[in-house]
């Protein structure tokens, strides 16, 4: 059981933590009183309501209640965490990066047109229509500006972030991005005692596995099957790896791309031992294209990074505690909207995708 909470957290966090710009540092945290009923936190000048709150957890927690069931939200990470406390954290942590961002934008001077206010609009009056009345008297929702306002300063973040990575080029290139894949085997320089505890092998010890591997080496260079080398003597559980540079240790790495198709490598050492390394591809197209996109979106979240959290670091966050930590979901048979960021991502979402590039 512990397993499968352990699991299920791990997505249900990375699921909420892709709905984030990117993850950045928190502004000075202080636990008080002085809220309003209404008020759950403070950024700097920023203040969020309950009612936000409640919408961005409602609708996320809706969300994996749909693929895991309502048991989910009562099972307990350890002994003093649920996964709605989890979930909770990240409603907080996205809700706070939104506030923090309206407030970096006014040092930018960047606002939304009315065009895109206009759309704003448009997307909050289709969102509104999925809930019944039940659902706003419980969501505390009396009017439609509410989720106009969630929508329009998420469009403005979305609009800021865009702003600040408009320099960043776009273009990577297949060496940068490259992708191969090598089979290897292994050949451990310790051992782990019934504790688990790691012993490192003496000088003497690791010779011997040293020469071991040059004999396994001069095997597979003589042609017998790597595969079947790879059965017989590897002393790791995988036996082909496919990775970028910075990936793994720079000596494998180092060996590992200085190969050509087939060929194999002198032995390697790294800290889990020796290594026979065969190239299998010197790039994989597919994996390359794929390592393209996610190294550019690490380069712009690093640009935004560097900007956002040197502002977010002189803000102060207050919380209201007594009102965080007692907020409950709903019941899901009354409120099970989630079509919240649904329609915000497919109305608004892209819309400036192209000025960011």
């Amino acid at each position: 059981m512990i397993r499968k909470i352990q699991v299920i957290l791990a997505a249900a966090l990375v699921v909420c933590s892709v709905m984030m710009l990117t993850a950045c540092s928190e502004s000075k945290v202080v636990l008080t009183t002085g809220f309003g009923s209404n008020e759950a936190f403070q950024v700097g000048s920023e203040r969020a309501t309950t009612t936000e709150l409640m919408l961005y957890l409602t609708n996320i927690a809706n969300q994996y209640e749909q693929v895991y069931g309502e048991s989910l939200w009562t099972m307990s990470v350890d002994e003093d965490t649920t996964l709605l406390d989890n979930c909770k954290e990240v409603a907080l942590a996205w809700l706070s990066q939104v506030k923090a961002m309206k407030l970096l934008a006014k040092e930018y001077e960047v606002v939304l047109s009315e065009e895109e206010e206009a759309a704003v609009q448009s997307a909050a009056a289709e969102y509104l229509v999925t809930l019944t009345e039940s659902e706003e008297e419980l969501l505390g929702i009396t009017e439609g500006k509410i989720i106009e306002q969630i929508y329009s300063e998420k469009l403005l973040a979305d609009k800021l972030y865009a702003y600040l990575i408009r320099d960043v080029n776009p273009e990577i290139s297949d060496d940068e991005a490259r992708i191969i894949t090598v089979q290897h085997i292994l050949l451990k320089t310790y051992t782990v005692d019934e504790h688990g505890n790691r012993q490192e092998m003496d000088k003497a010890e690791g010779g011997q596995i040293y020469n071991k591997a040059e004999e396994i080496r001069q095997m597979a260079i003589e042609g017998e099957s790597f595969d079947a080398l790879i059965s017989k003597y590897s002393e790791d559980s995988k036996g082909t790896y496919s990775f970028g540079m910075g990936d793994l240790e720079e000596s494998f790495e180092t060996a590992a791309f200085a190969l050509a198709t087939d060929e194999i490598a002198p032995v390697v050492k790294t800290s889990h031992g020796y290594h026979i390394i065969k190239c299998i591809s010197t790039l994989d197209r597919e994996q390359t294209d794929l390592n393209k996109v996610k190294l550019l979106v690490s380069r712009k979240q690093e640009v935004f990074g560097n900007t956002y959290n040197q502002f977010v670091e002189q803000l102060e966050k207050r919380e209201n505690l007594k009102v965080i930590t007692t907020m409950e979901l709903p019941d899901s048979s009354v409120v099970d909207t989630a079509e919240l960021f649904t329609i915000y991502d497919s109305r608004l979402g892209g819309m400036f995708e192209t000025e960011a590039k």
